[in-house]
């Protein structure tokens, strides 16, 4: 399955490993999450100019669904692409695709984060500074 016609301004080079790979060949769907966890990383450092503060960094991945569409093997070259869709008012939506270097679609996962208070636990407004640093990003007002 080819890419779907979504425009994504940030993207990350995956590299696999042997250990990612299962019994059958293939890359276990668990490691198949983390990859996509490696492309939030990715992006929040873009967005955050790699200035991120992880101890107190303020969202959270509160619902998060994975499709799996092609098995990822060894040989694969991949990429995770990342775009935030939507801000509200305490929360993002997130859709990320991994693809091959052929542009073969192996994987899809859309999650929403909130924004979170490490500190005292409770969700909060999303930042007004964040919201303008993710639509450069973008490329679009959010």
């Amino acid at each position: 399955m080819k890419t779907e016609n979504i425009s994504f301004n940030h993207q990350d080079n995956i590299q696999i490993r042997f250990n990612d790979i299962d019994g059958l060949g293939h890359a276990n769907n668990s490691t198949i999450q983390e990859y996509f966890d490696l492309g939030r990383l990715g992006y929040f450092n873009q967005v955050f100019k790699n200035e991120v503060n992880w101890k107190e960094f303020g969202a959270i991945v509160a619902s998060i669904k994975t499709d799996f569409l092609a098995p990822v093997f060894l040989s694969d070259t991949l990429m995770v692409k990342t775009k935030i869709l939507f801000i509200g008012d305490k929360s993002m939506k997130l859709i990320q695709h991994i693809v091959d270097d052929k542009a073969n679609l192996k994987a899809t996962c859309s999650s929403v984060m909130v924004g979170f208070d490490p500190k005292t636990q409770t969700s909060v407004i999303i930042p007004e500074d964040w919201r303008r640093w993710i639509s450069e990003v973008e490329q679009t007002n959010l």
